[in-house]
């Protein structure tokens, strides 16, 4: 990897992020991906009992379903590498498999207001644990929709370079503030584990 940093508050690692880990071309493939299911508007609440409902107050943006098919395994098989290095090197947290990734589009007035992503019902499976995002769109496409992590009083934005990707505990405060212009995409996962002890 060419470049990887983290913010290291007290003894809790906030986020770390890395570059490189996708090919130009494997972006342009990421960003473009045909979406079996159907683009539909993102819903809020679900716990994996129910699926939750639209919140336009809360959540406004488009999402549809990377599935882990075989087709779809170089990607999945990337981000376990890069997600064991990044455990490994910064949360040590004790990780068993990534949820189905989440391809999610923000258009023009569309945002995710302030939440975390942890899930403590899921039907069988553990907790979230490790979030992450990967930018898809190059930011001189579209202006506004900065993530914003609340680790202290003045939340940080993370990098919006295209191919970053940033990972950071789902137990963490974060927003998605509304783009103002254009489309932004990403590619957005979940790490389960066991129980916190």
């Amino acid at each position: 990897m060419s470049d990887v940093w983290c913010l290291d508050l007290n003894t809790v690692n906030a986020f770390c992020w890395y570059k490189d880990i996708f090919t130009e071309i494997e972006l342009d493939t990421l960003e473009n991906f045909p979406i079996g299911d159907a683009l539909q508007d993102a819903k809020v609440g679900g716990d994996g009992n129910e699926e939750g409902e639209v919140a336009a107050n809360l959540r406004k943006t488009s999402i549809g379903w990377v599935r882990a098919t075989k087709e779809n395994a170089w990607i999945y098989q990337r981000l376990t590498d890069v997600t064991k290095m990044a455990n490994e090197q910064w949360f040590n947290f004790d990780l068993r498999h990534i949820e189905s990734l989440q391809y999610t589009v923000y258009t023009e007035d569309m945002f995710y207001d302030k939440h975390v992503d942890t899930m403590y019902k899921s039907v069988g499976l553990y907790p979230r644990k490790l979030s992450f995002t990967l930018q898809l769109t190059d930011p001189s496409e579209y202006e506004g929709g900065e993530v914003l992590i609340y680790n202290s009083h003045d939340p940080f934005p993370i990098s919006k370079e295209r191919g970053v990707i940033t990972f950071f505990p789902s137990y963490t405060l974060h927003e998605v503030k509304p783009v103002t212009k254009g489309t932004r995409k990403c590619l957005v996962g979940w790490i389960h584990g066991p129980n916190w002890k």
